[in-house]
């Protein structure tokens, strides 16, 4: 038997597998006869199965470049280096959708491996439900994006991947964290559906659903940032964030998937914003198709995108199946979930984050439109138009600076009615420290409403942050006379949703002065240099010092040695492959780009080789000053650390006398 044999049969293994677990999950939960779970679980544990078999002799056709198989025709060369072979696995449209079905299977098997032995009486609704999401990618790789096809005489070599995709490290990562946030989705999409289906959402349904949107988000955040950090490293257009439709493609979901787990929070505690929290949790997942469709329709001209291919359409029948379900789910069942207690003041913690909810709403539908217009116009008007930055911009940052207060006022308020003396005394001293930030930032020189807002505002959020994170640990060191370490320690590990969420919340702060600083304050310049000559760049200087070239097996390139010279004298070499070059492949007509970063903690030189001339010994460059641009990226691991600790299993603890308070009681309690 052939690879194409193989491995289509494993795919029509996985959708017979997939169908069968959708169509007896979802008519029995119907029925609520739960016997019928085991054979919906052995039928998923089977697609997990098909699929990753599927990706695996996808793999090993790549590895012994066997182009008798259609995609590794298309993607495949004996020139590739190994680790670049293994990655176009997913450097295509058609290994692509292979890959999200793997993910996919591997997802609904660790969901229906957890709950194996529990809350028998949703998990076939919600199972059958991620099975017939399943039945449908498993149907697409099947046929419109089928990679299997056998090619009766191919050639002995084939064009390799994408040259972007095998420029950088950074693309072996990015895309399957993408990938993780994307099809993650589809659980708490399940477990929601599974719900409104049933007529009920109590702490059975809720907690899963939190912790499996949790897991998928912070996927989605890695996988975001890694976007913004290869597009800063590798396209060398000096920038990190372009709002580029498939970018606005994967931030609408983290948009709804954030105001969802804020809004778990009031559900739990008030009994409240049922309907919308499940809104929310289908809206994520219907968003992440979305995006699907905007990356590998073709109808949007993207560097992140695929070519035009023929799943659009089949995408866009998905979708509007995926909105009638779920928007008569909501209709028909609805009425079910009724609040049990009225919402408290806005000047309270669920009026606070019902506010945030409303902000992170609004961002979403304004990314949306901004997105679609331009389609819409033409679609419809055969008018092409464009909508920029300066659209996004103005519209999306004042309501992210909104998000940002939200996140410092919030965690002061209590649940209930608030008592305005107490919220004064407890707002002075963060409100003096934001005001002095930004006062202090006035006098360095910066200028500018919108990003020394943002660096008040800042302030602000991380001295309330701070003080919610320790005010535990300091009642224990002062009733339970502990040292601080064991204080915080016992503190977070007892209220560890609260703890993680703020840690988080500090993650976020970074990144938007990150962004602020570095979009604000950012310096450019161009020109041409002759060797030994140098080109001022704010207070830095880059010398030319000549030009360099290089082969590697898949590629060959041309670099600018530089030495950056900081305002004290002391000198930085970027020679080499760190040097800001232009790589030359084979089967590429145009060189790829990379420029050279000289990274340091409160800025970055960054420079971009345009052209160059090897006889006269010349070449021409952009050169840019981000500073704080790095915060980005170091935010990840606050955003992990969080995730993580939120995600970690409570243990159950005895009652002691004179314990901390309970997360509920403490102000400021977190996700």
């Amino acid at each position: 038997m052939n690879l194409s044999n193989l491995g289509y049969g494993l795919i029509l293994l996985g959708l017979l597998c997939a169908a069968f677990a959708a169509i007896v999950g979802i008519t029995t939960g119907m029925m609520r006869k739960e016997s019928a779970l085991p054979l919906v679980q052995k039928a998923i544990y089977g697609f997990a199965a098909s699929m990753l078999a599927a990706n695996l002799v996808m793999v090993y056709g790549l590895l012994t470049h066997d182009f008798s198989v259609k995609y590794v025709a298309q993607v495949g060369s004996r020139s590739t280096p190994t680790i670049f072979t293994i990655v176009s696995l997913w450097s295509a449209l058609e290994g692509s959708i292979l890959f999200w079905g793997a993910i996919m299977g591997a997802y609904i098997f660790a969901f229906a491996w957890t709950y194996r032995k529990e809350h028998g009486r949703y998990m076939q609704l919600s199972l059958g439900v991620m099975a017939a999401v399943a039945t449908f990618f498993a149907f697409l790789i099947a046929g419109p994006a089928n990679p299997w096809t056998h090619i009766p005489n191919p050639l002995s070599d084939g064009p390799g991947p994408n040259p972007l995709l095998q420029n950088h490290p950074l693309m072996i990562i990015h895309p399957p964290m993408l990938y993780l946030g994307y099809v993650g989705m589809t659980i708490p999409f399940g477990i929601a559906a599974g719900a409104l289906l049933r007529g009920e959402l109590g702490d059975a349904w809720l907690v899963p659903l939190r912790k499996w949107t949790l897991v998928p988000w912070i996927f989605l955040s890695i996988g975001i940032i890694l976007g913004s950090w290869w597009a800063y490293a590798v396209l060398g257009w000096g920038g990190y964030w372009a709002w580029d439709p498939v970018e606005n493609a994967s931030f609408m979901p983290w948009l709804t998937a954030t105001a969802f787990m804020h809004s778990t929070m009031v559900l739990e505690k008030k009994k409240s914003l049922k309907l919308w929290t499940i809104a929310l949790a289908l809206a994520s997942f219907i968003l992440t198709i979305v995006g699907t469709f905007m990356t590998r329709s073709g109808v949007f001209n993207s560097v992140h995108s695929f070519t035009q291919s023929d799943i659009g359409p089949t995408f866009l029948v998905f979708i509007g199946v995926l909105l009638v379900f779920s928007v008569l789910l909501l209709a028909v069942r609805g009425h079910m979930l009724v609040a049990e207690s009225q919402l408290g003041s806005i000047a309270s913690r669920e009026g606070s984050i019902l506010l945030n909810n409303l902000v992170f709403a609004a961002i979403t539908f304004v990314v949306l439109l901004g997105t679609l217009y331009p389609l819409i116009t033409e679609g419809l008007l055969n008018k092409k138009i464009t909508v920029g930055e300066p659209y996004f911009n103005q519209m999306a940052l004042p309501l992210s600076i909104a998000t940002l207060f939200l996140m410092g006022v919030g965690p002061m308020l209590p649940w209930g009615q608030a008592d305005p003396k107490v919220v004064q005394r407890q707002a002075i001293i963060p409100g003096a420290i934001g005001l002095l930030v930004a006062g202090a930032c006035m006098l360095a020189g910066y200028r500018g409403w919108m990003p020394l807002t943002v660096f008040g505002l800042a302030g602000f959020v991380t001295v309330v942050t701070l003080r919610e994170l320790f005010l535990p640990a300091q009642q224990r060191m002062t009733e339970q006379k502990e040292a601080l370490f064991t204080a915080v320690f016992v503190s977070a590990t007892r209220a560890r949703r609260r703890f993680g969420g703020y840690i988080v919340h500090l993650g976020i702060v970074a990144i938007m002065v990150a962004v602020a600083a570095s979009s604000a304050y950012k310096v450019h310049n161009t020109g041409s240099l002759k060797l030994g000559e140098s080109m001022k760049i704010g207070d830095y200087s880059v010398r030319f010092d000549g030009l360099d070239k290089g082969k590697e097996p898949h590629r060959e390139w041309i670099s600018a040695n530089l030495t950056v010279i900081e305002p004290g004298g002391r000198e930085i070499k970027s020679h080499g492959t760190a040097a800001p070059r232009m790589n030359f492949y084979e089967r590429s007509n145009d060189p790829v780009g990379s420029p050279s970063v000289t990274e340091m903690v409160l800025r970055d030189v960054y420079v971009s080789l345009l052209s160059y001339d090897a006889q006269a010994n010349t070449a021409s460059f952009n050169m840019w000053v981000f500073p704080l641009v790095g915060w980005i990226w170091y935010a990840i691991p606050l955003l992990v650390l969080g995730t993580l600790i939120a995600l970690w299993p409570q243990r159950k603890q005895k009652p002691e006398p004179a314990a901390a308070p309970a997360a509920d009681a403490v102000p400021g309690a977190a996700p």
